[in-house]
């Protein structure tokens, strides 16, 4: 009986040091803000790669317009990189639905400039 006693108090022992769930940072962004800088982010990321500068004169404007965009959604670049990293890392699935939803606005504003244009018929899938 002690024999099994001293197992289970070594069971739960190595259960309660395994890993523990990360913690969040402390001023995580939501997932409304990840997607809203992240679209923005590709926005001028496109917007750069479009005007065939120079290597260095692109990221010269990339770096004024990334500035541009935290300070639109009110965080700076450690903040971004830290809650993308914690959503990458140990919340995957919340990432995926940041990636999803981005995509999903993309394709729609995409969709409207299209149709605005009037370049193409409005065709949903």
């Amino acid at each position: 009986m002690k024999r099994i006693l001293n197992l289970l108090a070594l069971g739960l022992l190595l259960v309660s040091c395994g890993p523990e769930k990360p913690q969040a940072p402390a001023n995580l962004l939501s997932k409304d803000v990840m997607v809203n800088v992240l679209i923005d982010l590709y926005k001028a990321e496109a917007t750069i790669s479009t005007q065939h500068l120079p290597k260095d004169e692109a990221m010269n404007a990339y770096t004024k317009l990334e500035k541009d965009i935290y300070t639109k959604n009110s965080t700076d670049s450690t903040t971004f990189n830290k809650s993308y990293e914690f959503y990458l890392k140990d919340n995957v699935d919340e990432a995926a639905a940041i990636q999803k939803e981005v995509v999903e606005k993309l394709k729609a504003e995409k969709e409207e400039l299209t149709t605005a244009d009037g370049n193409a018929p409005n065709i949903k899938k």
